[in-house]
């Protein structure tokens, strides 16, 4: 790997550009290591609670023809249990770590200040848009976003990563609000809200009947929300990074993205199509466009195609 991938977000320096997104492998430290060894610029953990949470009965989850529509309700083991996982993931790491969280409103400083506190956690990310989960409604009101952002800020000393939510109205409002209060980098996008209906049984196919489609069909949607916040923070004279997610595949769809306004992209249900070398593989082939159309590194493009 050559030096033209690396890039910045924040504080945080990766080697390259591709970070695991929240929820795909990110369940225990051998499984966060995997990813490190198939080449990934960062890593992030499952969102984590306060305490532990069993989740939505099945089924959970729906394969479509260009993605996944899952509905899982945030099943996780609690922070008391899952940092013993950050913890041995932190013993050998070689790469940052990002720890997703997700509470109510009162429960989030408490539960990212733990989360500062652990010696082998980078940054925080607040997963205040899951769109199956109550936390999802935090995402829609751009002063309760600015609120609780104000709240952790004095509580933690790591960089804040705030993940936004397309099921919004403006999520440029709901990002300056963000940005406003001093979230250090943003998240874009978190799943778009959907359903599946089984047509012989007339009911919905998902147990909580609305989930979250993420993968390839999503992808436009993604650049798009990428490309307002971005133009939206510059035009405001805000230089807040973002981590670009949705249907990134290839390298081409990773380039897409930066060049909508990302420094850095999230893949996760593209391991389903590409398996756990897809971190590799996008990495090779953004090398390879990269060189051929005579970039040197990946600042030259960030936002090269907001006009």
């Amino acid at each position: 790997m050559i030096n033209m991938l690396k890039t910045k977000i924040g504080e945080l320096r990766l080697r390259n550009p591709t970070i695991l997104a929240s929820g795909i492998l990110g369940t225990n430290a051998g499984l966060l290591k995997r990813v490190s060894d198939a080449g990934a610029g960062a890593v992030t953990t499952k969102s984590i609670s306060l305490k532990p949470q069993e989740g939505y009965e099945n089924p959970t989850v729906v394969e479509l023809e260009c993605g996944l529509l899952n509905a899982m309700g945030l099943p996780n083991p609690g922070i008391d249990e899952f940092k013993k996982e950050m913890e041995k993931f932190e013993k050998d790491k070689e790469i940052p770590l990002i720890a997703s969280c997700f509470g109510t409103p009162d429960e989030f400083p408490l539960l990212a200040s733990r989360l500062d506190a652990l010696r082998g956690v980078d940054a925080i990310e607040l997963d205040i848009s899951c769109p199956h989960h109550g936390v999802g409604e935090i995402s829609q009101d751009a002063e309760l976003v600015k609120s609780l952002v104000e709240d952790i800020k004095p509580v933690i000393k790591k960089p804040l990563i705030v993940k936004l939510s397309p099921n919004v109205t403006s999520i440029s409002e709901i990002a300056l609000s963000a940005a406003d209060a001093g979230a250090d980098i943003l998240s874009a996008i978190n799943t778009v809200r959907g359903m599946a209906i089984n047509i012989e049984t007339a009911e919905p196919v998902l147990y909580n009947k609305v989930g979250g489609y993420s993968g390839p069909g999503i992808k436009p949607i993604a650049l798009r929300c990428v490309y307002e916040v971005f133009s939206t923070l510059k035009n405001a004279g805000m230089d807040v990074p973002i981590i670009g997610i949705g249907g990134i595949i290839c390298g081409r769809d990773a380039a897409e993205m930066i060049m909508a306004g990302a420094s850095a992209v999230g893949i996760g249900t593209g391991i389903m199509h590409r398996e756990i070398e897809i971190f590799q593989s996008v990495c090779d082939e953004m090398e390879e466009f990269m060189l051929k159309e005579g970039y040197s590194n990946i600042e030259e493009i960030v936002g090269l195609g907001v006009k």
